[in-house]
């Protein structure tokens, strides 16, 4: 017989913990097919047409895509039909790969083939079959991004950002699932007045600043043979671009962190050499002949790149072989100037909403002396929203809440409206560090 104690055993009452479902690491990848007015009906494109056209097919893993038909480049063209063996010159591959490396080997990512060339309504579409769940999109395009009216013109003009930027406000508005636009475009061609140029002058490519918060415009590419070869195997000889790297690096950086943070996100096992992706893109024996090396620009000029609103790869002296983004700009100049802004402030619009949703249509309680809200409710409504954002500020996303605002002079009974309001502190970002040094002939 055991000696005689007091026993104590425990017991699961299944007491209800609430956590916040974060889902800032979800993307998407639209890959427009407009210049491409065969895909589903020529070559590989035609053989997977089941599995993807018209359709939104979510990926977890890089075998999922290879599973479903998406293939690595190989230039190679079939004797019997004359049709590449590659799948968009093997883009696709390419991005998806890119963003399965860089999100460590999994991830959700939302992928979809569309022909944008009338409107950009596709992202619309993707969003709604994954319920409102990516924070990210990255768009890749044949569409050009720059435009000249004509040769008088001393710039170019910029397109695109504006009608992208139409799209993401309507799903912030109106489907309430706001998210960043990653863009990699054409920019290896220009059209002037009626005619397209392989030539870009850097001192006329413009500012994409344009009050586009939702909107990031990538350059840069990897500087590889195969990258190289795989944009000149396209007649619109499109770069490859980061748009995959950039998302994957997305997931792994916190809504308030850059993914141009040196310390985190270094980029040479992906882009070991960097070519910015315009400058002259005629093709002879199956490469662009110049793609502009990051090495070939002047500060003066990869300032004003930066300066214009542009995010793409760098380097900097002393971390010889590593590369890395240069920022996180947003095509505003505003409060929502990052990606990390916006993420910020879309994590936190998510969550506040998903916890205020089962109050639409409930019983409010009101103060019987004035029919404004009783100091209970006020509370109730205050804690709520505190109890998020001190969350976010615990995982250092946010510097703190600036205020918390429940009126109680509102006459719900009348109005049968709620009205409350926040503000919150965003993380800062060193995007530069000045450091003053000089020699003394002793301690100060």
């Amino acid at each position: 017989m055991a000696l005689g104690n007091v026993f104590m055993r425990d017991t699961d009452g299944n007491i209800p913990v609430v956590r916040n479902n974060t889902i800032e690491n979800v993307c998407g990848l639209v890959f427009d097919i407009s210049g491409q007015p065969d895909f589903w009906t020529k070559g590989v494109g035609a053989q997977i047409a089941d599995t993807w056209k018209d359709k939104v097919v979510e990926l977890t893993t890089l075998a999922e895509a290879e599973e479903a038909g998406i293939t690595a480049y190989t230039g190679e063209i079939d004797s019997e039909t004359n049709e590449s063996n590659d799948l968009l010159s093997g883009i696709p591959y390419y991005h998806i790969r890119q963003f399965f490396n860089m999100a460590g080997g999994s991830g959700r990512l939302f992928v979809m083939f569309a022909d944008c060339s009338k409107d950009w309504n596709a992202l619309i579409e993707m969003q709604r079959a994954a319920t409102g769940s990516i924070f990210q999109i990255g768009v890749w395009t044949e569409q050009q991004l720059w435009t000249k009216p004509d040769e008088a013109a001393t710039a170019y003009s910029i397109g695109l950002v504006a009608d992208l930027n139409r799209v993401a406000v309507e799903l912030a508005d109106e489907y309430f699932a706001p998210v960043s636009i990653l863009l990699c475009a054409n920019t290896s061609k220009v059209k002037v007045g009626t005619q397209t140029t392989d030539t870009i002058a850097i001192s006329q490519i413009p500012s994409c600043v344009i009050d586009a918060r939702y909107v990031t415009v990538l350059l840069s590419q990897s500087m590889e043979e195969q990258v190289r070869r795989m944009q000149a195997s396209l007649a619109s000889t499109t770069p490859v671009g980061c748009v995959g790297l950039a998302l994957g690096t997305l997931t792994q950086a916190g809504v308030g962190e850059s993914i141009g943070w040196v310390r985190q996100f270094d980029l040479v096992n992906y882009v070991p050499a960097i070519e910015m992706g315009f400058g002259d893109s005629t093709v002879s024996d199956g490469l662009i002949a110049n793609g502009s090396s990051y090495s070939a620009l002047s500060k003066a000029q990869l300032n004003a790149l930066e300066e214009a609103g542009y995010v793409f790869i760098r380097v900097f002296e002393g971390l010889e072989g590593h590369t890395y983004f240069a920022n996180d700009h947003t095509c505003s100049s505003g409060d929502f100037c990052t990606i990390s802004r916006n993420r910020t402030i879309n994590k936190s619009r998510r969550l506040i909403r998903l916890a205020l949703l089962p109050y639409v249509n409930s019983p409010i309680k009101v103060d019987p002396s004035n029919g404004n809200l009783s100091s209970a409710q006020v509370t109730v409504f205050e804690n709520l929203l505190k109890d998020i954002l001190n969350e976010m500020e615990s995982a250092e996303e946010i510097s703190g809440t600036a205020f918390v605002t429940v009126p109680a002079e509102q006459n719900i009974l009348v109005t049968k409206k709620l009205t409350l309001s926040y503000g919150i502190v965003p993380m800062g970002c060193a995007e530069s560090i000045d450091v003053t040094e000089g020699l003394y002939v002793s301690q100060q």
